[in-house]
């Protein structure tokens, strides 16, 4: 019978060795700990809300909450996101932010983004006849625990936004309703359109008219006016010629039958039904050749 060898290898001896010093280290770490379990951090949304809408664009700001359920601090290294419009992802980005949690305690993190709606419209073009789009936001936030290493904490948000268009000013009419050797009256016939599901209301109209590349009238109209949503409105603007300080080949042009040649700009001032937008003040120009109307 062979006799058995009582020496031990020195690669089994190592790995003894590892083992002991793997428990040792779990040991004195459990005890350092308290014997206490490290939990994963909780991350909810709190806050999810529209903080600035204009005709330009759409701001959002998302509130979230970081709690920490266990007896010892943590440390926030950063997060990422994807936000998504009608499911298709169009902005991403990440921070790093140092953040101290505390043992059993709670923290708030604030996500803003902005939106143009340009880029929009530019990347999704269905957005242009809808009034409202959905979107989601993923995000996942990144911790250093004890024991655990690295981790990930993914949160995930979804909701609506209205999609804003710009009314419209066109020149509906030009028409003539005196003429004399001195002068002329006439009317300007301006359409105002709102593509939008919402109220809006005209508080102040300032323009200028030319023909020409001369004046015809200048000036404001304050009178209030409501443009229905999906709606339009005419607005007709006097005007009153005097030959004398306007010139007298004004009276040959009204005369004839060619069509003329305009500018119309100024600004509007609206308010809507909208509570975050307000009152807003929109520029316009307008270029193009007008027939007159008998």
């Amino acid at each position: 019978m062979k006799k058995m060898d009582n020496k031990t290898s020195p690669r089994v001896h190592a790995g003894l060795v590892v083992c002991l010093v793997l428990l040792s280290g779990c040991a004195m770490f459990e005890g350092l700990l308290g014997g206490v379990k490290v939990e994963l951090p909780q991350v909810e949304f709190t806050g999810a809300k529209i903080d600035s809408l204009s005709f330009d664009g759409v701001g959002f700001l998302f509130d979230l909450q970081i709690r920490n359920p266990n007896a010892l601090g943590i440390k926030l290294a950063g997060f990422d996101y994807d936000f998504l419009i009608d499911g298709t992802s169009f902005l991403t980005g990440n921070q790093e932010k140092g953040l101290e949690i505390p043992a059993r305690g709670a923290s708030t993190v604030q996500i803003p983004l902005s939106l143009r709606y340009v880029n929009l419209y530019k990347t999704f073009q269905s957005l242009r006849d809808q009034d409202e789009s959905t979107y989601q936001i993923n995000a996942g936030f990144s911790f250093n625990l004890p024991v655990l290493g690295d981790v990930r904490v993914p949160v995930s948000k979804a909701g609506n936004f209205p999609v804003l268009k710009l009314p419209t000013v066109n020149l509906d009419a030009l028409k003539l309703t005196s003429l004399g050797l001195s002068g002329a009256k006439l009317k300007l016939g301006i359409r105002l359109k709102n593509p939008n599901a919402f109220l809006m209301i005209l508080d102040r109209f300032q323009y200028q008219f030319n023909i020409n590349g001369k004046r015809w009238i200048a000036g404001e109209a304050t009178e209030s006016t409501q443009v229905a949503e999906k709606g339009e409105s005419l607005i007709e603007i006097p005007i009153s010629l005097d030959f004398f300080k306007i010139g007298t080949s004004v009276y040959q042009l009204l005369k004839g039958d060619q069509s003329l040649n305009y500018q119309f700009q100024g600004s509007l001032d609206l308010k809507t039904s909208l509570p975050l937008l307000g009152q807003v003040t929109l520029p316009f120009d307008r270029l193009g050749q007008v027939e007159l109307r008998r």
